[in-house]
């Protein structure tokens, strides 16, 4: 009873042990963003907010969540002031 118990086991352990490891050595996937559309994006602000105000946004013209180019004094619903 023992043996089967600890051969239960260490076959749980191994399966543990293997999903991790390939979790681990498995390459980053790139994020996909959404497009224009999608993310409602306007070329002009909306309520005070502003592309170049968000957290998202990255100067010159780009946004880690939206495609394609955007304007510093553009909006879109995924806003979030910078910190600070």
């Amino acid at each position: 009873m023992d043996n089967a118990r600890g051969a239960r086991r260490r076959q749980v352990l191994g399966i543990g042990v293997a999903v991790i490891g390939s979790a681990i050595v498995k390459p980053a996937r790139a994020q996909t963003k959404v497009s224009q559309a999608q993310a409602q994006y306007q070329d002009k602000p909306k309520n005070g907010q502003q592309c170049d105000g968000c957290a998202q946004f990255e100067a010159p013209s780009s946004c880690k969540l939206v495609d394609g180019k955007i304007a510093p004094q553009g909006w879109c619903m995924f806003f979030v002031k910078k910190p600070g």
